[in-house]
């Protein structure tokens, strides 16, 4: 392409749809904040549950004199209401942050800023090499798709069993479904939770869920490092970087 002429036709059109992935990438990256933590309590605000930016557990509180309020048979379904309120914080966080993001974007019909001009003579085609390596990953997945498939079919008609953790004294025992709490059991017997003080308490908590995550990990299926997913991820992580390997383009 000679200095002075317009890319070819499709040309903008791939140029506007990287510079949308960039915009969305923009939005979602100010929409989070990996250092956040979320706060929630149970109805009789006696019991408060921490969760991180990913919804993971990491705190409790307890009030003084929680006891006064909160059967003691029914403190662990007060700690999975606080933990249910800090998990809804933080979705609602999370929204009002994505609008906001979204409010300090250009409008959506602000025009694009024009697409670079390659340096050179141009061709819309695609590289050869860039589109088998494409195909190559996309048959790839079909297949690793395909074997997963069957293996969460299998999974399915199996029961599923809620992943244990038991804190480090034992008088604790969280229940989680993948990575969501489901059951939050705490022993009853007066001999512990009626003398036990509130510190303690807090850290058997802490201990229940750590070893509930620690187990739910391990029970986890991993996908292989080298899948071919990983692969196209990484692949086209950048968009505007995949659309310049793809048609061989060289901004000038």
């Amino acid at each position: 392409m000679t200095q002075g002429m317009s890319p070819p036709t499709g040309f903008d059109a791939l140029h506007e749809l990287a510079g949308e992935a960039d915009r969305m990438s923009r939005v979602l990256g100010a929409a989070l904040d990996p250092a956040a933590t979320f706060e929630g309590h149970d109805e009789t605000e006696n019991v408060y549950a921490v969760v991180d930016a990913d919804g993971a557990v990491t705190d409790f509180r307890l009030e003084r004199e929680w006891y006064d309020e909160i059967d003691s048979r029914k403190l662990g379904a007060a700690v999975l209401e606080a933990v249910n309120a800090a998990g809804v914080a933080r979705l609602s966080t999370w929204a009002e942050k994505v609008a906001e993001a979204e409010a300090n974007e250009p409008a959506a019909n602000t025009p694009a800023p024009p697409a670079p001009v390659p340096a050179g003579p141009f061709d819309i085609n695609p590289s050869g090499e860039m589109v088998d390596k494409l195909l190559s990953l996309l048959h790839r997945a079909g297949t690793e798709a395909q074997a997963e498939a069957k293996t969460a079919a299998a999974a399915a008609q199996a029961k599923p069993r809620p992943t244990k953790g038991v804190s480090d004294g034992g008088h604790i025992t969280v229940l989680l479904d993948g990575q969501q709490p489901v059951e939050v059991r705490v022993e009853t017997d007066t001999r512990w939770v009626g003398t036990a003080n509130n510190l303690e308490i807090v850290s058997e908590l802490r201990s229940a869920f750590v070893a509930a995550y620690r187990a739910a990990e391990e029970a986890a299926p991993r996908r292989r490092s080298t899948s071919a997913i990983t692969e196209l991820q990484a692949l086209t992580a950048d968009p505007q970087e995949f659309i310049a390997k793809l048609f061989g383009i060289q901004p000038r």
